[in-house]
């Protein structure tokens, strides 16, 4: 894992003798406070002082053992090599997708030893799986947030578009053939999401009236952009309707970033990013949890290079970082190395 440095070699027999035992505690029976601490209790052998690695690992070997435990994994000796462009605690979701490339290997190395395994249904997950790798990754997240709402996990195991609600079936929507762009933001101000949620958590408890209400609020928002973004499937890209609901769902990410504004979870860095996209024309909103980490701006299908360029150079020239991107790409896959 070279973005946190981490090298490390661990006898297979004390994985065995550890986590492989007949007495180490089930998932589906204890719980995942006394499985987490069980799982804690062995990465501490292996004397891992720095906070990142000991995390990566504590995933690791969660994502390991529940796959064990969940869909009979013989564990023989592996080698795992995992890379990632996206940067650590910065809202980009790079716990989630950890979680869900190492739950995703763990499982598809399980279906391998299956016996029924076919060449042609080892290619891909089909929804059955994929839900498991959710279930999974969401597990792993709990050590890094708590009391993860489900969504960072889901995206990265579903991709597309997706409609999230917890305790509610996943509901996956497409853009057609449609290529939204977005200009990804880096603060390059660190933060904590568990800190931030818990923050949020605080003023819930300290003032329920108001914050229910802006809870409420944000959930409407996100219902109204998924009917525009419904509506805007069968729409020419150029077409003076497509402006119209562009604009209409520009005019939401300025709300939904003026209520997460309101919960306290924004920063200077992103309300400076925040004005600078509206002074172009368009709407940007925070990532993740806010207190830094990075902000997103929305680019219309119809919208010139010069002009995301101009926005682009003077994001850059305030001391932030810029990545372009789609929305709606494709989720956990199985590729032939």
């Amino acid at each position: 894992m070279p973005l946190v440095s981490l090298n490390k070699k661990v006898p297979l027999s004390l994985i065995r003798s550890n986590l492989l035992a007949p007495d180490f505690p089930m998932l589906s029976i204890v719980g995942h406070d006394i499985f987490y601490d069980k799982i804690e209790a062995f990465v501490k052998l292996l004397e891992c002082a720095d906070p990142r690695q000991f995390h990566s690992l504590l995933c690791l070997f969660y994502a390991l053992t529940q796959t064990v435990q969940d869909r009979g994994l013989t564990v023989k000796p592996f080698k795992i090599k995992l890379e990632t462009e996206l940067p650590i605690g910065a809202g980009a979701g790079s716990s989630a997708s950890f979680a869900v490339c190492l739950t995703a290997a763990f499982i598809q190395w399980a279906r391998l030893q299956s016996p029924e395994a076919d060449a042609a249904s080892l290619s891909s997950f089909d929804f059955e799986t994929l839900g498991q790798v959710s279930t999974h990754a969401y597990n792993c997240e709990k050590i890094m947030h708590g009391r993860p709402s489900g969504i960072d996990n889901s995206v990265c195991t579903y991709g597309a578009v997706i409609q999230f609600q917890r305790n509610e079936p996943i509901k996956c929507r497409t853009l057609g053939d449609k290529q939204f762009r977005a200009l990804l933001v880096d603060t390059k101000v660190g933060r904590s999401t568990k800190d931030l949620v818990a923050r949020l958590a605080q003023l819930k408890s300290s003032y329920p009236q108001i914050f229910d209400k802006v809870i409420n609020a944000i959930d409407e928002v996100s219902l109204c952009a998924i009917d525009l973004f419904h509506r805007m499937e069968s729409l020419d890209e150029c077409s003076d309707r497509m402006e119209i609901e562009c604009k209409e769902l520009m005019n939401l990410i300025h709300i939904n970033q003026g209520l997460l504004n309101t919960c306290q979870v924004s920063h200077a860095s992103l309300d400076t990013i925040c004005i600078i996209a509206r002074n172009h024309g368009l709407a940007a909103k925070l990532t993740g949890a806010g207190g830094g980490g990075f902000a997103y701006v929305l680019i219309p299908p119809y919208e010139s290079h010069d002009k995301v360029q101009k926005l682009n150079s003077e994001l850059v020239s305030n001391g932030f970082s810029v990545t372009e991107t789609i929305l709606g790409g494709s989720g956990v896959q199985i590729h032939s190395v």
